[in-house]
């Protein structure tokens, strides 16, 4: 094992999200994050909760969702792409295609945790500005300006128990960044960015394979949170083609009469994924 993963606390999270430039507030024992607009989820959202009044976000126009461990208060569901029984991974279990990719990435790239600040700044933003003009991905797109991202990378660098891996070529050049968090039970794979013939190279195959052992072998992490489902996209189907599960979750979901006609009439495809009915748990 070249590496480990360090548990942190949900303070210690939601401390280090904060830092890193996202809007988290805890309401009572649950600590929400406002997404954009007024919507609110609990940070560690694939989480069920038992909610009391006093854990709810005040909110007057916008809303909340929340997966809920009584099914019963639900009325939506939320869906997610998971990596379950992440104890027993390992290569020789892979298919034969991808096992040969992860093995044409090892002869190229290493992985190991980032520890130089001045590389991470200057060869990860590059990495950064390569991912955002391949896919104009638009969270965070401040990202894209130096200074927001050296501030970022700081601000990641700052916390020893968050895990910040770099996919390395073979002179040295961090060309790929992979950013996880393990909290309770779960680790969560934060984000991952990569230079774009580093990406087609294969980095994201072995940067997911290092990752994914090193998982097997660490006490306590039962699964691996990746992502809200999109509904099928390309990511979703990245992520299912390498092992992960579609896992669907009953949900609390409020949200204005104003907000809610806004969705429907606008946005009826985002509409459509906020009230999947629960009965999809079948």
């Amino acid at each position: 094992m070249s590496f480990k993963i360090d548990q942190m606390t949900i303070d210690e999270y939601a401390n280090g999200r904060v830092t890193a430039g996202d809007r988290v507030a805890k309401v009572g024992s649950v600590y929400w994050t406002r997404t954009k607009g007024l919507f609110y989820r609990p940070l560690l959202s694939y989480e069920a909760y038992s909610l009391s009044a006093n854990d709810l976000p005040r909110v007057f126009i916008g809303g909340f969702q929340c997966v809920v461990s009584d099914p019963k208060v639900a009325n939506s569901a939320i869906k997610f792409v998971m990596l379950n029984d992440v104890e027993h991974y390992d290569l020789a279990g892979v298919g034969t295609h991808r096992r040969n990719s992860i093995k044409r990435a090892a002869k190229l790239f290493a992985v190991r945790p980032v520890d130089d600040e001045i590389q991470f700044k200057e060869q990860g933003f590059q990495a950064y500005c390569s991912f955002y003009a391949r896919t104009r991905y638009e969270y965070k797109r401040g990202r894209t300006q130096k200074d927001f991202f050296y501030k970022w990378a700081e601000s990641l660098l700052k916390s020893s128990k968050t895990l910040v891996l770099g996919g390395y070529d073979n002179t040295g050049d961090l060309k790929a960044v992979s950013i996880s968090c393990w909290v309770g039970h779960t680790l969560t794979y934060l984000t991952f960015f990569a230079e774009t013939t580093a990406l087609k190279n294969g980095v994201h195959e072995i940067m997911l394979h290092r990752l994914r052992e090193v998982v097997s072998q660490t006490n306590g992490i039962h699964e691996v949170f990746l992502r809200r489902y999109q509904g099928g996209n390309g990511m979703d189907e990245y992520y299912v083609g390498r092992g992960a599960k579609v896992v669907v979750k009953p949900a609390k979901l409020h949200i204005d009469p104003v907000s809610t006609w806004a969705l429907k009439s606008c946005f009826p495809a985002k509409y459509a994924t906020l009230f999947q009915q629960s009965d999809s748990l079948s």
